[in-house]
């Protein structure tokens, strides 16, 4: 009897049931957190400005997002850009699993649900533009830290998607950095693990991680010798070995801050409660191994245990010392949820029936499945609060758009019916909220805007009305032609008596010609 040969069902086969899981796990988390996003459009101030562009690149070290731009099509589609980051993250979500060596369904399941809700994929989301690109430099991040531990000369490979992750996003190392750390400390727990080999896979770790900045920061220079100065990007691959220790305890208390102490405007009661409850276990998990494997026993061992342990949030905050002059940003924090990925990760090893926590009776036994429950559950609550934030925050996205178009919408009605405008004509919006003692005309309804203060790229409506924002709006989603007016014709027109006699939108007058350009006044400008 004849049979023919199934390709697919032969590839799928040769790929472990926890990666096939973590896999589809991870796609489907993905889709159910962002489907919002990815079946609206709602743009930031950024993605107005590059519907169809990949924004900053060289000049920012990131040159090697314009490779990656054109794989799914350089305009910010969010259905086309959202799936295939998704899809990218949660192949990211199986590099951690292997790279940790987990194969339990419960790591299959949690681990990609981290990944996909935590806070920073929302701040992702909002820079549409862009959002596949990263996805590329997060996949290259957990490839290079799964190539650098499984082969023994994984690091060449492991070298070059590290420089190239850091080319799309410089914060991505402490991903990496993380994820590597994490290996090292759940090499430990192995129950024929050695000391001295998990030391020599550390030093090979830091070797290559300093080896990936400094290639990457030569590249940098070399595709663009003076880099920005924004957000200090021209320090990147400095190190101020005087200012280190300081750096060092900053980068523990912003990770404090974020879980325990100051959370983010974001972050709810029952969050907080979680991020706590996330931590203790953690905590809990890491004393129990130590206790229960006695390593205390071998001076060698816990010193290198405790260093592990103490490295595993210094890596989560390490961007404080590769950016110290960073205004810092949810969306350079991605790696915050490797503490939901550690917590996950000691679960499984706590439950191994060879060298897990609760091997001798029965008692035992219930023991480590009460507390699988409450992990489980902990973490399970920790993504349905990552869905509540993500999806509200992107809710007030949306109540921002409609507001911002129907405002962009009534000032071009009132250009178009003011007596001598033509199509064409040049005109200019004036006045800039920010500076202006005049009420924010679409905020007076705030829907608790303020709580998404330090989820960085969700936009209210100051920001999406600013100067920088309004030419690319009314362009793309007015559709309106929008001659060029410089910025030195707007500043003197501000000098002109006419303007400065003017009185704000909207009130009678607030359009009007002045030297050849049709101006509206949006308020009035506090001086000084």
């Amino acid at each position: 009897m004849n049979e023919n040969r199934d390709t697919l069902k032969e590839i799928l086969l040769k790929i472990p049931f926890h990666i096939r899981c973590c896999l589809v796990s991870g796609i489907l988390w993905g889709i159910i957190t962002h489907a919002y996003m990815l079946t609206n459009k709602l743009p930031n101030w950024d993605d107005i400005n590059n519907v169809g562009g990949y924004a900053v690149g060289s000049e920012f070290g990131r040159w090697f997002l314009k490779y990656v731009n054109p794989l799914d099509g350089i305009w910010s589609v969010p259905w086309l850009s959202g799936i295939f980051s998704i899809v990218l993250i949660s192949a990211a979500a199986c590099f951690v699993l292997s790279t940790l060596h987990l194969k339990s369904t419960t790591s299959a399941v949690l681990i990609p649900l981290m990944m996909l809700s935590f806070p920073s994929m929302c701040s992702l989301f909002t820079f549409m533009f862009t959002a596949d690109c990263y996805a590329v430099g997060i996949l290259l991040a957990c490839a290079g830290a799964w190539l650098i531990r499984k082969y023994r000369f994984g690091f060449l490979p492991g070298i070059v998607c590290l420089v190239l992750s850091m080319g799309i996003y410089q914060a991505y190392l402490c991903l990496a950095l993380g994820i590597l750390v994490m290996g090292l400390f759940l090499d430990m727990l192995e129950e024929n693990s050695r000391t001295a080999d998990v030391f020599r896979r550390g030093v090979k770790a830091f070797v290559v991680a300093c080896i990936s900045v400094v290639i990457y920061t030569i590249v940098s220079r070399i595709v663009y010798p003076q880099l920005d100065a924004y957000n200090g990007l021209d320090q990147m691959g400095k190190i101020d070995l005087i200012r280190l220790p300081r750096l060092i305890l900053r980068s523990y208390k912003w990770v404090v801050q974020y879980f325990i102490l100051k959370p983010f405007s974001f972050v709810t009661a029952a969050a907080w409660a979680l991020n706590v409850a996330s931590c203790l276990l953690t905590a809990g998990l890491v004393i129990a191994f130590f206790i229960r494997k006695k390593i205390y026993k071998n001076s060698g061992s816990a010193i290198l245990y405790i260093f592990l342990a103490m490295m595993v949030p210094l890596a989560m905050g390490s961007i404080i010392i590769m950016a110290p002059d960073a205004s810092i940003s949810m969306l350079m924090l991605y790696q915050y949820h490797i503490l939901y990925t550690f917590l996950a990760a000691l679960l499984e090893k706590s439950q191994d029936t060879q060298s897990g926590l609760f091997l001798a009776d029965a008692g035992k036994v219930r023991a480590g499945r009460i507390l699988g429950y409450v992990v489980a559950a902990v973490l399970l609550l920790v993504g349905y609060q990552n869905f509540v934030v993500t999806n509200q925050a992107y809710f007030r996205m949306g109540i921002a758009y409609e507001r911002s178009y129907a405002y962009y919408n009534r000032i071009m009605e009132r250009i178009e019916a003011t007596a001598g405008y033509q199509p064409g004509d040049p005109f200019a919006l004036i006045g800039e909220y920010g500076l202006s003692e005049t009420p924010d005309l679409l905020g007076s309804y705030s829907m608790d805007g303020d709580r998404f203060t330090d989820l960085s790229g969700v936009a209210k409506e100051t920001g999406l009305l600013t100067s920088g924002v309004r030419y690319n709006f009314m362009k793309t989603y007015i559709g309106v032609e929008m001659p060029e007016v410089s910025e030195e014709a707007v500043e003197a027109i501000k000098e002109t008596k006419d303007y400065q006699e003017m009185p704000a939108y909207p009130a009678d007058g607030c359009v009007k010609q002045i030297e050849g350009v049709w101006v509206v006044k949006t308020c009035e400008e506090t001086k000084g």
